[in-house]
């Protein structure tokens, strides 16, 4: 079931974008980007990808990561800046699992959201 468009600053249903090919949401992930015209900070397949990896999560109801996607929202934090926050916690949790060639560590990582900081995160007030 395709989901025809994806927008960053929106929840998409969880059943849509889980029954969505992979690659799809990828692809939807990298032209919201392109669309916005938003930064990607380097590698467009990349930030796609790592994005995707915290939207699949939030849609399966993974306990850590939407449990700091709430606390960051409450916190004031939009929507795609939270989703790049939890990004990187799961960015660094890949590359840590890159250098020691070793399993991931899930509890580390859930241990990891849990102690995000959403205040780096807010906008900064002008």
């Amino acid at each position: 079931m395709p989901l025809g468009t994806f927008d960053v600053s929106q929840s998409p249903d969880p059943a849509e974008w889980l029954a969505t090919d992979e690659g799809e949401r990828i692809e939807l992930v990298a032209a919201a980007h392109r669309r916005t015209r938003a930064s990607v900070g380097g590698s467009e397949a990349a930030h796609a990808a790592i994005h995707v990896a915290v939207e699949n999560r939030l849609a399966s109801g993974d306990a850590a990561v939407v449990a700091a996607y709430e606390r960051f929202r409450a916190a004031g934090v939009d929507r795609h800046n939270t989703i790049h926050a939890l990004a990187s916690v799961v960015t660094d949790h890949m590359m840590a699992v890159l250098e020691s060639r070793e399993g991931f560590d899930q509890a580390a990582a859930d241990r990891a959201f849990e102690a995000l900081d959403p205040a780096p995160w807010k906008p900064r007030k002008r």
